[in-house]
């Protein structure tokens, strides 16, 4: 007879006594019991003690349940192996868990060979079952065309059978179809509905695509407070957090103005340069040395470090107000020619301001903006409740990530090159709408709102003197003073040195988004520099070379005749 523990009920003294005596299910419930703390201590050790004898008298749910304990690695040393195992046990007596475990197993080729028609296999054995993860999970598959002939249809089909049963994931992707119209006829209606029901679950992505949904007034009514309201409900979620940060801040955008901000976005979009080709700095020989073999980050300055008197002021002088500052700027200025004889001149001189003395790095525009602007990574679902903000997750939002060309004027606010008479008509506009939202007196409060909403505009205007330069810019705006990202060097008073704020971009692999690097007309010593750049990167990046496969990186010397 079991001695009885006063701390139990007496139903699970009765469970206790009947699993002791050798009955399966008493055994798998117990074991359950313990997996969740149901009762009993928390303990996942003793939950595999009764899921194990369970298993061993052919109980098909304590044999799916003793499977996962050993995919997950709890209480037991993790083995795929033998999670499968235990799995094909249970499935062998039609367990449809067990099913829709295997068909996972099979789909991620975790201890067994991957095969998706394997995995599609178990998914409809579990889905004609009733099994709504494995209904869901059978659509996914007709939908991408895995391991069965692609069908929209199928996959809406199998997405509606889950759905019906209440399955949050389902339901949310159901309202995907709808909203792309696949499968069936398109309606924002239909999908807001399911999103709905996958959102009262609390359900992260449907949360998240219906903010989408009341930000762009797709089946509902537009509404950025909504917006917000929603996105604030998924800043905790690992996967979608930064994402919601970043449309709560366009909402708050498009609150404040919703012509300028879709202004601002508007003419963003048309100086963007795509991300299928190179772009390429000239600096001095000390510094492209140290981001080569250094694996120094890439540095952004702050935009009162640039020598042009009319940088940020131009766009404030066609509209008619004194600039005002509000987060801080930083720039790194790029060029689509790798190997011009201006900027040779210009942009990559020496400790003595000789020109044409340093390199120019290439980086390829997809992989460059594969950064963080801190060390170490950190976790953007931790932020201080207190206002959104991208601060200190080491991120930055899409409108940071990518090369802008800028947009260079002539007297009167003449702009010149490519998509010239757009762009005027779209900085008209921005007038009239910057006008009324400052009205007849402007405060200053009002201003900085105006600079808030402008973002990085004003910084991609230049004088047409500048033109020859063809200059392109990453814009990083997003960030308030005091953010743990930026980075600052003290001032020498005595010997004039100014004081300096910047921004690194980190990289796990540094030489990842190089393309190639190119030595300086007049580089010292440059017959000998490129063969020894490639034996310390030889020596001391030989992993990252491998990685690049059929794309070396060549170091090669200029070819402007210089004079």
């Amino acid at each position: 007879m079991l001695e009885q523990n006063p701390e139990l009920t007496p139903e699970t003294q009765a469970l206790i006594e009947k699993a002791q005596s050798g009955d399966a299910d008493a055994q798998c419930n117990l074991g359950v019991m313990y997996e969740y703390g149901q009762g009993v201590a928390q303990s996942d050790e003793k939950a595999v003690e009764y899921y194990q004898l369970a298993a061993e008298q052919g109980n098909a749910r304590a044999q799916c349940y003793l499977g996962l304990m050993y995919e997950y690695g709890q209480g037991v040393a993790q083995s795929d192996e033998k999670a499968v195992e235990y799995y094909q046990l249970a499935e062998e007596q039609g367990d449809a868990g067990a099913q829709f475990n295997l068909g996972n197993m099979y789909r991620q080729g975790k201890g067994v060979a991957q095969s998706d028609e394997k995995a599609v296999e178990y998914y409809r054995l579990a889905a004609e079952q009733g099994d709504a993860r494995g209904q869901c999970n059978l659509a996914l598959m007709y939908e991408n065309g895995q391991g069965v002939a692609q069908s929209d249809e199928k996959a809406v089909e199998y997405y509606r059978l889950a759905a019906e049963q209440g399955n949050a994931r389902g339901q949310c992707n159901l309202g995907l179809m709808y909203i792309n119209g696949q499968g069936v006829a398109q309606s924002d209606e239909k999908a807001v509905k399911y999103f709905r029901l996958a959102a009262e679950q609390e359900n992260a992505r449907a949360i998240f695509i219906l903010a989408y949904c009341y930000f762009r007034g797709k089946g509902v009514t537009q509404s950025f407070t909504e917006t917000k309201a929603l996105c604030e409900q998924v800043f905790k979620d690992p996967l979608l957090s930064f994402e919601a940060y970043e449309l709560h801040d366009r909402a708050e955008r498009f609150e404040q103005s919703k012509p300028i901000s879709a202004l601002r976005e508007e003419i963003l979009s048309h100086l963007k340069v795509s991300k299928n080709g190179t772009m390429t700095h000239y600096t001095a020989f000390d510094v492209g040395q140290a981001i080569l073999l250094e694996k120094s980050p890439f540095r952004l300055g702050h935009i009162n470090a640039v020598n042009d008197p009319n940088e940020g002021k131009l766009l404030w002088q066609e509209l008619g107000y004194e600039p005002e500052e509000g987060n801080p700027v930083f720039i790194g200025c790029f060029l689509p020619d790798s190997d011009s004889l201006n900027m040779w001149r210009f942009y990559s001189k020496n400790h003595l301001n000789d020109d044409a003395c340093g390199c120019a790095i290439t980086y390829n525009t997809e992989r460059f903006f594969d950064y963080r602007l801190m060390k170490d990574q950190s976790n953007h679902t931790e932020q201080e409740p207190r206002v959104p903000s991208f601060a200190n997750t080491g991120q930055s939002p899409q409108e940071s990530a990518a090369f802008y060309r800028v947009v260079y004027l002539k007297d009167n606010f003449k702009i010149l090159g490519q998509g010239a008479k757009k762009l005027q008509a779209d900085f008209k506009k921005l007038k009239k709408e910057a006008d009324k939202f400052v009205g007849n007196k402007p405060t200053s409060e009002k201003l900085q709102t105006l600079a808030w909403l402008l973002g990085p505009l004003p910084y991609l205007l230049k004088d047409a003197n500048y033109k020859d330069e063809q200059e392109h810019r990453v814009i990083v705006t997003h960030l308030d003073y005091g953010a743990k990202e930026i980075k600052s060097e003290d001032p020498d008073f005595a010997n004039g040195k100014a004081p300096r704020l910047y921004l690194e971009l980190h990289r796990d692999d540094h030489l990842a988004p190089i393309e190639y690097v190119t030595l300086g007309p007049k580089a010292p010593n440059k017959e000998m520099m490129a063969p020894y750049w490639r034996h310390q990167l030889a020596s001391k990046f030989e992993s990252q070379l491998k990685r690049r496969k059929d794309k070396p990186l060549n170091i090669n010397p200029s070819r402007c005749a210089y004079k």
